[in-house]
């Protein structure tokens, strides 16, 4: 958790300076499907262990969270010479295309790298590949998405509590028989699926009224657009429940003009902080719920992965069972609403609108919460 302390003050740096020279910090390189976005190998530090990772994920191009998600992979990795590892780094994005997936992981395999991170297209279609990785003697570890497989170890953000919170909260502060309207993601997908599970649970125990559902794909343009029409179609509905693109919602109100809603839940991107705080600057004009899902959880994947190849051994009391496959869920430690805005501001209104809340835990951090 100290890592955000470290994150937000690298990054005050930054726009500082961008603000002097008028010029926008640079972003975060983007690759194609087939390409390597790792730095050059340098020699291996002296007395320090050498290790190759190859980090694979989903999607990256114009992705605020997966983008962050690298960036912070990429902390960590100077994080762990604290500890004695040299790590030098290669990224590999299918843009999720599983084809394209299942050759960079195989290429991966074949070159030899000792830890494959990997952020799925999808939770099945690779066994084969775990299969070749594990029996090589490759740690392979899935971050955020989780895949269904006993051979590997899931870490991830805790889905399910993203959407149980959000439909508290709104039931909390408006009250039984609120009406909402119910934006998810992805149908199908099995993070999707647990948020949708966490809002129904705590629509049923709050007693909400769901007047619609909808879905934006986690797509920007989709989520503006799937808003302008519920606000143009007159359904009547009083708070907001969305699975992530709150910021995307609030544009939809910007360019219609609506009245706004009385209560929306969840966002996790600058962009809606800083407009949630500039709405509720004087007094509580649309309560609001912001809710880190943080990229990080990659970093601390790759840390639960350093901390096993130490020999050390995950606790049982951590690790969620499910059918076919093992997780270790990493709750939500970061979040605000406008009764604490204030502690968050100077941090919000510091980032770029794009960039997403991120933390990370250190190796040793991960190590005491987590391992025996």
């Amino acid at each position: 958790m100290k890592r955000l302390l470290v994150f937000l003050l690298a990054l005050s740096m930054v726009f500082s300076l961008a603000a002097c020279t008028g010029d926008a910090p640079a972003s975060e390189e983007v690759t194609t499907p087939a390409e390597e976005t790792g730095e050059e190998e340098a020699a291996p530090t002296e007395g320090m262990k050498s290790l190759k990772l190859a980090s694979h994920n989903a999607a990256l191009s114009g992705n605020p969270y997966r983008i962050r998600y690298e960036a912070d992979i990429k902390e960590a990795l100077e994080d762990a010479k604290n500890y004695g590892y040299d790590i030098s780094y290669a990224s590999f994005v299918a843009e999720w295309d599983p084809a394209v997936e299942q050759q960079l992981l195989e290429n991966s395999i074949n070159e030899g790298y000792d830890i494959l991170l990997v952020n799925p297209v999808s939770n099945s279609g690779i066994d084969p590949l775990i299969d070749k990785a594990v029996d090589a003697g490759i740690k392979m570890i899935f971050a955020d998405i989780p895949y269904m497989s006993e051979r590997t170890l899931n870490v991830g953000a805790d889905q399910y509590e993203f959407g149980y919170e959000s439909a508290t909260f709104v039931g909390e502060k408006l009250g039984s028989g609120t009406k909402v309207i119910l934006i998810n993601a992805i149908q199908g997908n099995i993070a999707n699926d647990w948020r949708e599970d966490g809002f129904n649970k705590a629509i049923e125990e709050q007693g909400l009224e769901v007047v619609g559902k909808y879905n934006h794909q986690w797509d920007a343009t989709t989520a503006v657009n799937v808003m302008t029409e519920i606000i143009n179609s007159g359904v009547k509905f009083d708070a907001i429940l969305t699975s992530q693109l709150a910021e995307s919602i609030m544009t939809a109100y910007d360019t219609t003009g609506a009245d706004l809603p009385k209560a929306i839940a969840f966002g996790d991107v600058a962009q809606y902080g800083q407009k949630m705080l500039e709405i509720n600057k004087n007094e509580e004009v649309l309560s609001y719920l912001f809710m880190s899902n943080p990229p990080g959880v990659g970093a601390i994947a790759l840390n639960f992965g350093l901390n096993e190849m130490m020999g050390e051994v995950i606790r049982e009391d951590v690790i969620t069972q499910y059918d076919g496959f093992k997780m270790v869920r990493i709750p939500s430690r970061l979040s605000f609403t406008y009764e604490n805005q204030e502690e968050y501001r100077d941090m919000i209104e510091a980032m770029a609108p794009s960039d997403a809340v991120t933390y990370w835990l250190t190796i040793d951090e991960v190590k005491a919460e987590f391992f025996k």
